[in-house]
């Protein structure tokens, strides 16, 4: 079982018996599917008491609460008869008292500032939100995002002829699953952005989703735009609300939202992902949650979003590599954020599905131009492949396979607590140098190795050296270049070590990992003193292009960056140690290691 699936049960777990805890509580005095209300007929009711909260975030104090009355008959037709009550507190609170209604069917509006999820501060628009509820067997009701954006729906299914308490679960959870949430609900006047149930955190996240929108009127060119668009009195408010009604207009038809209105939280979900961190430092929410928690809801959150729009299998590592076609709008990364790409490409790095594009797809699998061809070592007669390209005027021919040299020297070694024993065609360092044991710990001998030296590598060819390395990486592109496409690993530990990537064997190099869990791989590798000569030759041109550069620029930085390039540069290297995303030259005489050699 991978990450996600590990996250996605583990919430389903925790949190299905609170929404099922929250719902049954609902079953005493509210509305539920099924019950006595609507068979026996339309109930009027007197003196009925009715208190609930407005969240967006939560309504500020003032803000206005209207219930309207509707008609006996049952068909949600407003009476005319209002009653009107206002937020009492900065959490949205409201309650109506003594209320004489010819129907249980109440509609409620409440209009006023908010305060927001993210920042905690007032909001600087005023927010209009509807709700619909059967108030014969309920003493609370809220107002809310989903209470709004099912409005409209309870309304229509209700005319088509479906009973109320049905189109109201139907619609609850219509509006959910359009987030990729699918959770039973009956009434989504019982949810609230304070509470823990998976209905409730559902309702929250889909309300951070609208508070981090962007609601600024277009900037007119004038003065800083960062600073135009941080200025609050710069908020379209009418965009805010229009953003908001759309939603309950999209839905009322069929109770799903079109893939223009939901791409672009598909999109926010996807580089929610993409970042690890889920949230900004410091952001806990008006909730209080612990910040770690509410990370890991806000991830589950997107993933439901984002795998629900997508509607691909889940991303693990028996997808890696693989790639999908989508033909629904997505945001294009390297575009306005508004700007929506059809079809969109994804590329499965057997942890989460990247959003890519068709001619990258295609270059990670167009060849890196290179000779291919073999040589046989005399030694034993195994033949190995080799790879052979152009650098800097100079010709390279790699072996494109492990040395696999039957004098080898058997060894083991300790790998977080764990001995194993090294397989055939991994070295010690002396060994794959050809020098005295001595020399794993004592420094090397003036004259021991050569500028090309031999070492366990046949005749006419050499130890890789730094050098070697140097040139090889830098001609493909990158270390992704070189590896054989088995180096992959479980999507958990790739996750941990943020070790996730795709790439394909452009260069028939074919590195494998030592390492299947962990990912390590080294390969012996020397830097020898008779490179001196070349760090000369490159310091000066460093002081030729001070001298050169001095009465203009501030080039004083070339001192100590020449000094501490040569010192690099000359530093003994002994491995070449090579991870899925980057090779790094390293000071140590490695027990285990491999080799590669490199022709005269």
């Amino acid at each position: 079982m991978n990450l996600y699936e590990k996250l996605r049960t583990g919430l389903r777990i925790v949190l299905a018996p609170a929404c099922v805890f929250v719902l049954d509580a609902c079953s005493d005095g509210r509305d539920v599917a099924g019950g006595t209300s609507e068979d026996a007929g339309i109930v009027a009711l007197a003196g009925k008491k009715l208190s609930g909260a407005v969240q967006k975030g939560p309504f500020v104090e003032g803000s206005s609460v209207v219930l309207r009355e509707t008609s006996a008959e049952g068909n949600l037709e407003p009476t005319g008869k209002e009653f009107n009550a206002t937020v009492i507190n900065d959490k949205g609170d409201f309650e109506f008292d003594s209320l004489d209604l010819e129907s249980p069917y109440a509609l409620l509006s409440a209009e006023g500032h908010y305060i927001h999820d993210v920042s905690g501060e007032r909001s600087v628009c005023v927010l209009h939100l509807n709700a619909i509820t059967n108030m014969e067997k309920r003493i609370t009701a809220n107002i809310n995002l989903l209470t709004h954006f099912e409005y409209k729906r309870v309304l229509k299914l209700v005319k088509d002829g479906v009973p109320f308490a049905q189109a109201k679960k139907q619609a609850a959870a219509e509006v959910l699953a359009a987030f990729g949430v699918f959770i039973p609900v009956n009434s989504a006047e019982d949810l609230n952005i304070f509470s823990t149930s998976a209905a409730d955190m559902a309702l929250y996240h889909i309300s951070i989703f609208v508070d981090t929108r962007d609601f600024i009127i277009p900037w007119n060119g004038e003065g800083n735009e960062w600073e135009y668009r941080m200025d609050p009195a710069n908020t379209d408010c009418g965009m805010l609300q229009d953003y908001v009604d759309g939603y309950a207009d999209d839905l009322e038809e069929d109770g799903t939202l079109s893939d223009s209105l939901i791409a672009p939280l598909a999109y926010t979900a996807y580089l929610y992902n993409s970042l690890g961190n889920v949230m900004h430092s410091g952001e806990t929410g008006l909730i209080g949650r612990d910040e770690y928690d509410l990370m890991a809801e806000r991830r589950y959150f997107h993933h439901l979003v984002l795998d629900h729009y997508l509607g691909f299998e889940t991303c693990d590592e028996d997808h890696w590599g693989e790639s999908r076609r989508l033909d629904k709008p997505f945001v294009d990364d390297n575009d306005d954020w508004m700007t929506y790409v059809n079809p969109a490409y994804f590329l499965c790095d057997g942890h989460s599905w990247k959003f890519t594009t068709k001619g990258h797809l295609d270059s990670l699998k167009m060849p890196i131009p290179h000779g291919s061809g073999t040589m046989k070592d005399p030694r034993d007669g195994r033949e190995y492949k080799t790879v052979s390209f152009e650098f800097n005027g100079k010709t390279y021919e790699w072996m494109a396979e492990d040395l696999m040299y039957s004098g080898e020297t058997t060894v083991k070694h300790s790998r977080r607590g764990g001995v194993d024993v090294t397989p055939t065609g991994i070295y010690n360092w002396t060994t794959a140098m050809g020098l005295s044991e001595s020399y794993m710990s004592r420094p090397i001998k003036d004259g021991l190795i050569d500028s090309l030296h031999q070492g366990i590598c046949p005749a006419g060819w050499h130890i890789s050296n730094s050098l070697d390395w140097e040139a090889l990486i830098t001609y493909v592109g990158g270390v992704n270049n070189l590896l054989n496409e088995s180096w992959r690993t479980d999507s958990e530990t790739a996750s941990d070590k943020d070790l996730v990537g795709v790439f394909y064997n452009r260069f028939d190099f074919n590195l494998y990992p030592m390492d299947s869990k962990y990912l390590d791989l080294y390969y012996h590798t020397y830097t020898h003193k008779s490179f001196v000569g070349d760090i000369e030759k490159e310091r000066s041109e460093w002081w030729d292009y001070y001298e050169e550069h001095k009465d203009t620029e501030d080039v004083e930085w070339i001192f100590e960056y020449v000094n501490s390039y040569a010192n690099y540069r000359i530093y003994d290297n002994y491995a070449f140690e090579i991870s899925i995303d980057y090779g790094v030259m390293t000071d140590n005489r490695r027990k285990a290691g491999r080799v590669r050699c490199v022709r005269n």
